[in-house]
């Protein structure tokens, strides 16, 4: 917790420090000086009027919509955050509509979801994996990233390959039990059945 600061001054010195750094709604703010002045609640009344007339809860909420949108967040995303830090829900509501077009342009997701389908598919995720976890996360771009999907990666053959060879290590391919466990690892990573048996037959 730090120093306890027991001024009005000191108090509002470090109001104007918080609100800067967190952009917290007024609630937040007022919950923060009251840790910081061990409750006392007649200065931190004073502070908090005082710095009422300074800060705007729209201005403080557009803000961070406008920041965590320029992030390529998604709207259940902020509309969480925001909820986090206590700010109304009419002031949410509202705001978050007013960036209603944002939040369905794909120019301002694109590069984001493009990242993430190279470090999916580095890892050896596979296509129905990334698709459904992607197309959770971005309702609104289900069919942008089938689209991109398929351009980065048009084959899953290499990372079937790659995740059997790790596979083999554990299980013994020859064994036939030891294989289906095989399979089985491949198809809950989302692997089509068809595609493992075909890498199979092709590495041995």
């Amino acid at each position: 917790m730090g120093k306890i600061l027991g001024t009005q001054e000191s108090l509002m010195n470090y109001a104007g420090w918080y609100a800067m750094r967190y952009f917290p709604s007024l609630q937040k703010l007022q919950e923060a000086l009251m840790k910081k002045s061990l409750d006392n609640e007649i200065i931190v009344n004073a502070v908090m009027k005082e710095i009422s007339a300074y800060i705007s809860e729209e201005r403080t909420v557009d803000g961070l919509v406008r920041m965590y949108t320029e992030q390529s967040k998604t709207r259940p995303y902020i509309e969480q955050k925001l909820r986090s830090k206590k700010f109304g829900k009419d002031v949410i509501m509202t705001i978050l509509n007013s960036y209603e077009e944002s939040f369905i342009s794909w120019d301002l997701y694109e590069q984001s979801i493009t990242q993430k389908i190279l470090s999916y598919v580095q890892k050896n995720k596979s296509k129905r994996y990334i698709i459904g976890t992607l197309s959770q996360k971005y309702p609104n771009f289900k069919q942008n990233i089938l689209v991109l999907l398929d351009q980065i990666s048009p084959d899953e053959t290499e990372s079937i390959q790659e995740e059997y060879i790790k596979l083999s290590q554990k299980f013994d391919s020859h064994n036939s039990k030891e294989r289906q466990k095989i399979v089985q690892k491949l198809s809950m990573k989302g692997f089509s059945y068809d595609s493992i048996k075909k890498v199979m037959r092709e590495l041995e």
